[in-house]
């Protein structure tokens, strides 16, 4: 496949010349720090099935170009289908507003797709955080087995302030990595860390100068792809085994009803329009004017006079 929001490449093992067993994703969209746009949750999806049945690849390494690793979700066209922004799909007729949300409920559930089969690659995955990790990117970084994160790498789980909900195991994984009451904070208030305070807390096992972020990637990779390649694969499987106790399919339907709910709020779309233009938020309620308690009318308050 001709990969576009994506590059896939294979390398030799550093420690076993002309072993070809490493093999590295980099989202390609640094204009926009790599924002995971449609295209790329496609591209992404294809990928993960291409690797998985790629027996010569014992490690993946997941980064991103430019100076982002991922900025999230691309808000821009998330919210053009959704109505937040100037422009549509150009779709028109009576069946304008449910061919939007048919399209806005696919982009969501093909994102889901491939945010579990990347946690689910038979190789071990290591993500190389060169750059600010936010939403759905910290996300990413989390279904990895390891992170090793550039000095310069920030961190924040965005998506309640951007008027969204964790989507990708966010709930799940970052709990388990840096404990509840931390996760909660991230998540409940879209604080921004950075890479130091990233190691303190555990969301990454090793900070490094930007510039020495990949070799240290390969040196980490290079030691495990020399390792037996039925070992590697089964302490994986066994470890993942583990972790993954409590991943349902009732928990990935929760996750996806509980966005395309919010999906449908004018908040979500006040979110969307706020973070991109860079201002604070400006929430009502979730789905009209003072919902769910509606005030009483004029005629109603003169009544009880």
């Amino acid at each position: 496949m001709d990969y576009k929001a994506l590059t896939w490449s294979v390398h030799d093992n550093p420690n076993n010349p002309g072993e070809p067993s490493i093999g590295v994703i980099t989202l390609n969209r640094p204009d926009r720090l790599n924002a995971v746009d449609p295209l790329m949750r496609l591209e992404l999806d294809a990928l993960c099935n291409e690797i998985a049945r790629n027996s010569m690849v014992k490690v993946v390494i997941l980064t991103g170009a430019g100076r982002g690793f991922c900025a999230g979700g691309d808000l821009k066209s998330e919210g053009e289908v959704l109505g937040a922004f100037d422009g549509s799909m150009g779709i028109t007729g009576p069946y304008k507003e449910m061919a939007e949300y048919f399209f806005n409920d696919l982009r969501h559930k093909v994102l889901q797709s491939a945010m579990k089969k990347l946690e689910d690659l038979p190789q071990v995955t290591i993500a190389a955080v060169n750059g600010p990790a936010v939403g759905v990117g910290l996300e990413m970084a989390t279904l990895c087995d390891m992170r090793i994160a550039s000095n310069k790498a920030r961190f924040g789980e965005v998506a309640v302030p951007a008027g969204f909900v964790p989507e990708s195991g966010g709930a799940r994984n970052l709990p388990k990595l840096v404990g509840i009451g931390r996760a909660m904070r991230l998540i409940l208030t879209g604080e921004i860390i950075d890479a130091k305070e990233a190691l303190r807390i555990g969301l990454v096992e090793e900070v490094v100068k930007h510039d020495e972020l990949m070799n240290a990637a390969f040196a980490l990779a290079g030691k495990i792809a020399a390792n037996p390649y039925l070992s590697v694969r089964q302490a994986k499987r066994l470890v993942k085994m583990y972790w993954n106790w409590n991943r349902t399919d009732e928990g990935y339907q929760q996750e996806l009803e509980a966005v395309l709910e919010i999906t449908r709020t004018k908040d979500c779309q006040e979110g969307m329009r706020a973070f991109v233009e860079k201002r604070p938020p400006r929430y009502t309620d979730p789905y009209g004017a003072h919902w769910p308690f509606p005030s009483a009318s004029p005629a109603e308050k003169k009544k009880k006079k």
